[in-house]
């Protein structure tokens, strides 16, 4: 390395040495993150202590100058939390737990306390040894370690410039932004969207991509995305943690399961493996990886056969009274039998007059409410229809089809397909049955296999057979948010004031848009809270340009032919026909078309970490990068193989919001305890400066405008302008756009950045519109008592987002029909990898929330340490691998190398590990992603009508890891020598 290049990163065997050294010296009275931060003092201009021995230190840990209140705003976790700050010399020396929270209603536990070990600790890693704090330039190739110290100048004025060459070459859409899940609500994520979207780059969805969309509540419900406070645990006697587990994930809300229990609610954990909360269950099914559906189902057919169902729920909110034809699998349509018909509404059969009735609430229908208004619509029988060319059909009401399909799943069969004993099934289907407030905890870590939606489409069945969904106490739970209505608004708005907001709406909406608003609202004819969220889902591509990480890797990681083969394992159709005719209909969006992404913004989204077969990315798709900028807190795999890396201000060195999940509601506040260690900067000053520069750049050159996505074109020499609101904010206006944001969202009843900075949180005074990924849909609910969701539905009668208007359990898309899935079923998991007698399934960390803790000596110390694969003893015996010992791992993908751990919680035959390692922790920098093959579901692209289209957080193409297979075989002595002896 020259003398002129600095090396920022970390060697698996260097951060070894690192968090050894750490350990020790904390165990002998040492404190090298205390010197850290007094290094820090130092910079800031304050002058360390001279500490005569432990005991100063001790005083000196407890004494400060203030107490600023924040949250870890940036941070991918569902648990906002309210902490104290504590700051002396302008360093932060420790966080604490702040218990600020009330009850929701009398009789109800509180909030409090909330937080966990990450956030008790994120001040280590503030001021830990992977920190970035100057801007970095790559000056040997990718990944070679080889960086020189740059100016901010220097930085944004490459770095503008390489963006417009590219962007004159191949288009504005070339440039695009990985997200990632690591973002907040405040000014430093707006700053990434809005110059994202001002500047006409491709947006790359990855909600599906790492897993975290419920695909089955999106084909079920309309949306992905649900679920009330926490403290509505409490309400429930029969709760169901499904493929989730909060003990680990959830720490600051678990404790209502257990009061819940306190107070004679009965806990069932199903998971396969005896996970933290299910040491706490009254029922734990172990059941076979990837059979949940099936035993879904049994418990769907016991609540039928028992007749424990609410049948008038049933009638009323889902489509199981609409008739199919039998000859086609379609829904009868009104097209179907009368001349001129509408191909979208649909027929009930009225069991009092027999006769077909248009169902009311069927998206196209002039009457958007689910009432009945004296019809009984029947559930069972099939007749003869005569169609409006004279033929005649047999239909029957979905009903019907899906107590034939249920025929199938006996007592016996369920038991012999999940490995569960009868006794243990029946146990829990009956306590399912007779439960009056059945409620399903299922969030993101139940998304991860091909069949998923399967799984979720059966869990939620037996939800609204038992009428649970929209009642107090009872649904499902997969992750809900309040609406911060100022946060998009802020994004479109070229300019503020009345001006700014009249012109994106002009933008968005046509005046035929306006004119079916008007007559929605005059009529009555559709729920005024439901038009929010139709009005966004039918106009989201107009402003932005949108695709999904998983089609754009699809095209251009190299994975495709690999991909196709494992399709082959669980559809008869080729995916790439699939691709094709998703593409030809315009239902699955593609951006970046001349040349493929040229230019890659990411930030706390770690991509090379997260995705699928890093090699292929590293062969494949990085070289066709002309420009990677990573904006980061800390060094990553992702800065690593960067061309520039630029330092993010901390989550205490900057303002910002918790995105609002509706778990807790309450807004949290993070406020700047401290000023930006070193150089760096929020977000929002980066892309203020970038978008300065490039304009500049444009209007220098005279420039035309750039073409973009969809016939769009973009003028860059404007582009300063419009994310500025033409002046309104300067470079340091984090703050002033965070209170932007504030001021425009109802939501949150009119609270300041002042009041906020006091207080730390403020109570949502209301969930706020319904658009996506926002779907709480309780109208009435206005900051008191405990937050229930879908009442608009059940309780105010308004139609379901879907296009049967209803909860949608029967879907007719050819694709759906063609491959068995018309209808909830079960499919074994695909053996993705190839045959291999180990499945691969994996968990969140209790350790770290993603990579972001991966390399903190404190939290390093309650575990291995490093990467490991858990194993059952017995496998571990069979295989002849010791506990920590080496071994290796490989499928049909390649080959890597971890240690491995025996643990009981494991189920045979399961190879089950702790996700989010860096690459560089592992041997030869090859992590347990590069054997996940990633495979995609090709159905997720179906477009059509209703829920039925691509959407940010909606349906969409993703990848999928837990039906990965490996093989896993004992090292010999010479090859775990020569694995030793490698350098890192």
């Amino acid at each position: 390395m020259s003398a002129r290049t600095v090396s920022p990163g970390l060697g698996r065997r260097r951060f070894l040495q690192l968090s050894a050294f750490a350990a020790g010296a904390l165990a002998t009275g040492s404190l090298p993150l205390f010197h850290l931060r007094a290094n820090a003092a130092a910079r800031a201009g304050h002058a360390a202590r001279t500490i005569g021995n432990w005991e100063d230190l001790y005083r000196e840990r407890w004494s400060w100058d203030r107490i600023v209140k924040g949250s870890h705003g940036w941070a991918n976790c569902r648990s906002a939390c309210a902490w104290d700050i504590y700051v002396k010399n302008d360093v932060v020396v420790r966080e604490e737990q702040s218990a600020v929270y009330a009850q929701s209603e009398p009789g109800v536990p509180d909030f409090n306390p909330r937080g966990c070990q990450k956030g008790a600790c994120y001040s280590e890693l503030m001021y830990g040894p992977s920190r970035l704090t100057v801007p970095l330039k790559r000056v040997g190739p990718r990944g070679s370690g080889q960086w020189e110290k740059i100016s901010w100048e220097q930085a944004i004025d490459e770095i503008a410039t390489r963006c417009v060459d590219a962007a004159s070459r191949y288009g504005a859409d070339c440039m695009i932004q990985d997200l990632g899940p690591n973002f907040d609500q405040g000014a430093s994520t707006l700053g990434r969207f809005k110059f994202l979207m001002q500047s006409g780059g491709t947006f790359a969805d990855m909600w599906a991509e790492i897993g975290d969309l419920n695909l089955g509540l999106a084909l079920t419900a309309g949306f992905a995305h649900t679920g009330g406070s926490s403290d509505e645990w409490f309400l429930s006697d029969y709760l169901v943690v499904w493929m989730h587990n909060p003990a680990v994930t959830q720490m600051p809300d678990v404790h209502f399961l257990y009061e819940a229990r306190y107070k004679g609610a009965e806990l069932v954990v199903i998971d396969p493996q005896y996970t933290a909360t299910a040491v706490h269950a009254d029922q734990w099914l172990p059941l076979e990886t990837a059979t949940d559906a099936a035993l879904a189902l049994f418990t769907a057919r016991h609540i039928i056969d028992t007749d424990k169902a609410d049948w008038a729920y049933v009638k009323e909110q889902t489509d199981l009274p609409l008739l199919v034809r039998l000859d086609t699998g379609e829904f009868l349509r009104e097209a179907d039998v009368v001349a001129d018909g509408d191909r979208r509404l649909m027929y009930f059969r009225d069991a009092r007059t027999q006769e077909l009735v248009l169902a009311l609430g069927i998206e196209g229908h002039d009457s958007g409410w689910l009432r009945l208004e004296g019809i009984e619509p029947l559930l069972e029988g099939s007749f003869a229809v005569r169609l409006l060319d004279g033929a005649e059909v047999n239909v029957a009401p979905v009903m019907a089809l899906l107590r034939e399909q249920l025929e199938a799943w006996t007592l016996e069969r369920t038991a012999e397909v999940t490995a569960l004993h009868p006794d243990v099934i029946l146990r829990f289907a009956e306590g399912f049955a007779r439960a009056e407030r059945p409620l399903i905890l299922s969030s993101w870590g139940s998304n991860r296999f091909v069949h998923s939606d399967l799984m979720n489409r059966a869990k939620l069945l037996c939800l609204a057979l038992k009428g649970a969904i929209g009642k107090r106490g009872a649904g499902i739970h997969a992750t809900g948010f309040f609406d911060l209505a100022g946060f998009g608004s802020q994004l479109q708005m070229e300019h503020q004031g009345l001006r700014g907001k009249l012109a994106m709406m002009a933008g968005v909406l046509t005046p035929g848009d306006l004119y079916q608003i008007a007559v929605d609202l005059v009529t009555k004819r559709k729920s005024p809270h439901l038009i929010p969220f139709d009005m966004a889902r039918a106009n989201e591509s107009k402003f932005i340009c949108s695709t999904t990480t998983a089609s754009l890797m699809y095209d251009h990681q190299g994975i495709a032919g690999d991909l196709e083969q494992e399709a082959a394992r669980y559809y008869e159709r080729s995916l790439a026909d699939y691709h094709r005719e998703a593409r030809e209909q315009g239902w699955e969006p593609i951006s970046a078309s001349k040349a493929g992404p040229k230019v890659l913004f990411t930030g706390g989204a770690n991509l090379l970490r997260r995705t699928n077969r890093g090699d292929r990315m590293l062969d494949t798709f990085w070289p066709n990068l002309d420009l990677a900028v990573c904006i980061d807190v800390k060094w990553c795999f992702t800065a690593m193989h960067s061309d520039y890396v630029l330092p993010a201000a901390g989550w205490y060195e900057k303002v910002g919001i918790k995105y609002a999940v509706t778990y807790a509601p309450y807004l949290h506040y993070c406020d700047a305890a401290v000023p930006p260690l070193g150089e760096s900067k929020d977000e929002w000053e980066m892309f203020w400066l970038l978008s300065k520069r490039i304009e500049e750049i444009c209007r220098e050159r005279g420039l035309p405008a750039f073409d973009s996505c969809r016939g769009r074109s973009n003028d860059w020499k404007t582009l300063h302008q419009r994310y500025t609101s033409h002046g309104a904010f300067g470079p340091k206006d984090a703050p002033k756009v965070t209170q932007a944001v504030l001021d425009a969202s109802p939501s949150v009843g009119g609270v300041s950045i002042a009041d906020l900075e006091r207080d730390g949180i403020s109570k949502f005074v209301g969930t706020g519109d319904n658009v996506l990924p926002t779907a709480t849909f309780n109208p009435d609910w206005k900051g008191e008592g405990v937050l229930s969701t879908l009442t608009l539905f059940t309780e105010h009668k308004s139609r379901w987002p879907t296009y049967t208007g209803r909860l949608q359990f029967y879907l007719d898309h050819p694709w759906f029909v063609a491959a068995g899935e018309a209808l909830p079923t079960h499919k074994p998991s695909p053996k993705a990898g190839g045959d291999h007698p180990f499945q691969m399934v994996s968990c969140h960390a209790r350790w770290s929330i993603h990579s972001q803790w991966r390399d903190n000596p404190m939290l390093l110390r309650l575990q291995r340490g490093e990467p490991c694969m858990l194993l059952n003893p017995r496998d571990g015996a069979e295989l002849g691998i010791a506990d920590g010992e080496f071994a290796e791992l490989s499928n049909d993908c390649g080959r890597i190398h971890m240690r491995i751990k025996h643990s009981t919680m494991v189920r045979p035959r399961v190879a089950y590990y702790f996700h989010a390692w860096e690459p560089h922790q592992f041997p030869g920098h090859q992590s347990f992603k590069w054997i996940i093959p990633g495979i995609q579901n090709p159905l997720h692209m179906a477009g059509g009508d209703g829920q039925l289209r691509f959407a940010i957080n909606h349906l969409q193409l993703g990848s999928f890891v837990q039906d990965t297979r490996v093989a896993i075989r004992a090292l010999t002595d010479e090859e775990r020598h020569a694995l030793l002896a490698r350098p890192a």
